[in-house]
């Protein structure tokens, strides 16, 4: 498989007809067609369902979409690497991470190194740690900002300053919202939202399990969620009480909610972490040397690759 073709492909899966996919690509459709139609013979099976006026993906079509744009995305940025000079810093400094407070740190680090390197620009990817690792894995992202990852020790990493604190988000006029904490005895009598790494085949997993303890079996999970922006509109709305770190959503009179934090406590540590012996690029390297260096003082653990 070529680059090119690779970038034709994704360009008809997003056009999804093949003369504007044609048109965006300043090729002919017939020139087109016959590359995609070379792709599929190389494959050995179709990745298009042609219709009168459109194309979709296949099932196999969507997971080469997928991989595509991997390997096209891993390619531009090498190749943006390398295009900047030695003595000059600049480029793309790729994050991903979840939601947390530790990007805070991330934040007030970033806007410090791009005040000494005004040419470095930070592109950001919101997900799970799954999804997080994978990208780490396969280079699309230089670093990764992850929480309580019980894996952790595979990557070089650094531990950041703040811990997430676990808590319950709920309408601000739910009978909790009138305690300071909330108890495993408190969550029986409603539904729950809960992160869906902490809710596997119909049981609570990792520290929800623990700290639940036997009151675990009384729970009923209206809804998991991997990001906490929609599962906090549910809550909005009714439909349960969600479980999540502290700070994520404003809470208060005007927002509709309210947060407590659990009791007894849960906090989870953060890390940037990056691949061991990974080559990084020369901007990504520098603001890691920022980040070990404003933490090294205060005692921050550092497990270099």
């Amino acid at each position: 498989m070529e680059l090119r073709t690779l970038r034709y492909f994704l360009t008809v899966c997003q056009e999804r007809t093949m003369s504007r996919a044609a048109e965006v690509l300043h090729v002919t459709q017939p020139a087109l067609s016959r590359q995609i139609a070379a792709l599929e013979r190389e494959l050995g099976t179709p990745l298009l369902e042609r219709h009168s006026r459109s194309v979709t993906p296949t099932e196999r079509g969507l997971y080469l979409q997928r991989r595509a744009e991997e390997i096209v995305g891993l390619a531009d940025q090498t190749t943006a690497d390398f295009a900047q000079p030695d003595d000059i810093v600049a480029g793309t400094v790729h994050i991903g991470a979840g939601e947390s407070q530790g990007m805070r740190v991330i934040a007030r680090a970033a806007r410090a190194f791009r005040e000494a390197y005004p040419g470095v620009r930070f592109q950001l990817h919101s997900a799970n740690a799954i999804d997080l690792v994978e990208r780490l894995e396969h280079g699309l992202d230089d670093l990764a900002v992850l929480m309580n990852f019980p894996d952790v020790d595979r990557y070089a990493h650094l531990r950041l300053r703040p811990t997430d604190a676990w808590g319950v988000y709920m309408r601000s006029d739910d009978p909790l919202a009138a305690q300071t904490t909330v108890s495993p005895t408190d969550l029986g009598d409603a539904p729950l939202i809960v992160p869906e790494r902490l809710w596997r085949d119909n049981e609570p997993t990792g520290v929800l399990a623990t700290w639940l303890g036997t009151e675990a079996a009384k729970i009923e999970v209206a809804a998991t969620y991997n990001l906490n922006y929609n599962a906090a509109v549910f809550v909005r709305e009714g439909a349960g009480r969600m479980i999540g770190y502290e700070g994520l959503n404003d809470v208060g009179p005007d927002t509709e909610l309210a947060f407590r934090l659990l009791f007894p406590p849960i906090v989870a540590p953060i890390h940037l972490a990056w691949k061991r012996n990974a080559a990084l690029p020369h901007a990504a390297r520098l603001f890691l040397n920022h980040l070990r260096k404003g933490w090294g003082d205060n005692g921050q653990r550092d497990e270099r690759g």
